[in-house]
């Protein structure tokens, strides 16, 4: 019995990442609080020193979005779309949608100012600015 406990907190230490928003290495800020990535990824702040951001965000079944929309957007799925579906006559549209990890990268590399999040083991030796850090549970 004690090793199934021993196995289950060992599993449960694998399961608890750190989801890391990041920037492409020019970013034009340093770090952003908690506000401010909110206000980045609900399109309700665009621009950054003038120059219009593109957002990035994972596909809706992902692991990573469903930790991203909990702990930083603090908002449900079903309450996101609703949120969507009024800002988009607003003129608002939601972020980028990307498919894996390699593809935000890419982005982030070619596109400037550009943003998204990803798990921290992820960003090692990927030439990125570390922007907000928040653990998943």
């Amino acid at each position: 019995m004690r090793y199934i406990v021993v196995a289950l907190l060992f599993y449960q230490l694998l399961l608890a990442r750190e989801l890391v928003v990041v920037g492409n290495s020019n970013f034009p800020k340093q770090s952003l609080n908690l506000q401010e990535v909110q206000s980045i990824f609900l399109s309700k702040k665009r621009f950054i020193d003038g120059k219009r951001v593109l957002v990035m965000n994972f596909e809706i079944n992902s692991s990573l979005r469903r930790c991203f929309e909990k702990h930083i957007l603090k908002k449900s799925q079903a309450s996101l779309e609703r949120y969507w579906r009024k800002a988009y006559y607003q003129g608002k549209r939601p972020p980028k949608i990307v498919t894996s990890k390699e593809m935000l990268f890419l982005y982030l590399q070619t596109v400037q100012p550009s943003i998204g999040y990803v798990d921290s083991n992820a960003t090692s030796n990927r030439g990125v600015k570390m922007l907000y850090r928040i653990g998943c549970d």
